[in-house]
């Protein structure tokens, strides 16, 4: 998806990357970022950010939610993260990132409500229900602290992926604030949805969702009971190209995660977008038969939308070679990829992808580094498994 992107605006990340697995320094099955790409990334989405009056909370899930990129992400202008999930809040934690926003997707338990306020001490938690509310207010109650919430407003129309669905239903929203204003742990600061951005059928830019709508609606049924809403929440696709497009709609944050390392859809189809795309992923082939070669996976994405790769053994050949992913099956294990053979393919050679994906997910090690451009990439952390 990002193989012909990448070869024009970042060339230097794919020689890095051949040249690291061919000495060894790095095995298949590892996604490699540029480090450097990224950060300037960050610094990008910072400064628009600041210019149009956003806040901006980081999403790491996407390249593998460790706490070293978040001390990286958040070094460079972007200073707290958006958790997926708890474990993805406790990962970051564990070398003192900052958590913004959590239950933006997956709800904490009701165990688990004294972690988040003691340990995770997230600027704002995400609300789908009354009852997750009456929780959380418990849990902060016992504590002595009042925890600001937004509330994640949905209707049935609106999109929502599968596996996702929950959230206060629009036209059940007020009597659920009802409820949620007696609670005296927490306080209610403003509403979400997700997704609110997605690409236009002629894929040449983004355009809002209904969920937009939805967000407009509860804004104004949060300030008719008298609450001052201060926070907007308006994830997907958050970039330095969306960023004037919410702020028009009165959007007070966004969440970039693809935008870290210029992999959202539309960083596919335009070089002109500000950030520059920063992640490949590398596999090595493994054998081969007559029509196939076969490569070492682990690192696959069903939603990938993989067309192409390039194969070689060095830094030149890896800019001339390229064929056909074939025979892609998300509904089994990917043990390993498939390539269309051509005949000068060898065993080891490595194989470059450059798709969308999700690392945390997968089976795939991260490895992030510097200096691409130069005849000595370093190679300066490397995360196992996606751990």
């Amino acid at each position: 998806m990002f193989i012909n992107m990448t070869m024009k605006r970042n060339p230097g990340l794919i020689q890095a990357a051949v040249k690291l697995h061919q000495e060894g320094a790095i095995p298949p099955n590892t996604y490699v970022i540029d480090l450097d790409s990224l950060e300037e990334n960050v610094r990008k989405l910072s400064q628009t950010a600041k210019e149009h009056g956003l806040n901006l909370y980081y999403m790491s899930k996407q390249i593998g939610r460790s706490g070293f990129v978040g001390q990286a992400i958040e070094q460079n202008g972007i200073e707290q993260a958006v958790a997926v999930d708890i474990d993805e809040a406790f990962e970051l934690k564990k070398q003192d990132c900052k958590i913004g926003n959590i239950g933006h997707i997956v709800q904490p338990s009701k165990s688990q409500w004294e972690e988040v306020l003691t340990t995770l001490k997230p600027e704002v938690v995400t609300l789908f229900s009354v009852e997750k509310g009456k929780q959380l207010s418990e849990a902060a109650e016992k504590l002595g602290v009042i925890q600001d919430v937004i509330l994640r407003v949905i209707r049935p129309t609106d999109r929502v992926y599968p596996g996702q669905f929950g959230g206060f239903l629009l036209d059940q929203l007020e009597d659920g604030l009802d409820e949620l204003l007696k609670l005296k742990g927490i306080r209610v600061k403003g509403i979400t949805s997700f997704p609110v951005l997605q690409m236009n059928g002629e894929q040449s830019d983004f355009e809002f969702t209904s969920n937009m709508e939805t967000i407009i609606r509860a804004r104004k049924i949060l300030e008719n009971k008298g609450i001052a809403v201060t926070h907007v929440n308006a994830p997907s696709a958050t970039s330095c190209h969306t960023i004037p497009m919410l702020k028009e709609y009165g959007v007070t944050h966004g969440e970039p995660g693809h935008a870290l390392t210029g992999t959202t859809p539309l960083h596919a189809y335009k070089e002109d977008l500000q950030e520059v795309p920063a992640m490949i992923y590398v596999s090595e082939i493994s054998h081969m038969d007559e029509n196939y070669a076969y490569t070492i996976a682990g690192g696959f994405y069903p939603r990938s939308h993989m067309e192409n790769a390039l194969y070689g053994s060095n830094e030149i050949e890896i800019l001339e070679q390229r064929t056909k992913v074939d025979c892609v099956s998300p509904e089994n294990i990917d043990y390993y990829g498939c390539l269309k053979r051509e005949n000068n393919m060898r065993v080891a050679d490595t194989v470059i992808y450059a798709f969308r994906t999700q690392i945390f997910v997968t089976r795939a090690h991260v490895a992030f580094v510097r200096n691409v451009n130069s005849k000595q990439p370093e190679l300066v952390y490397f995360q196992i498994r996606g751990n």
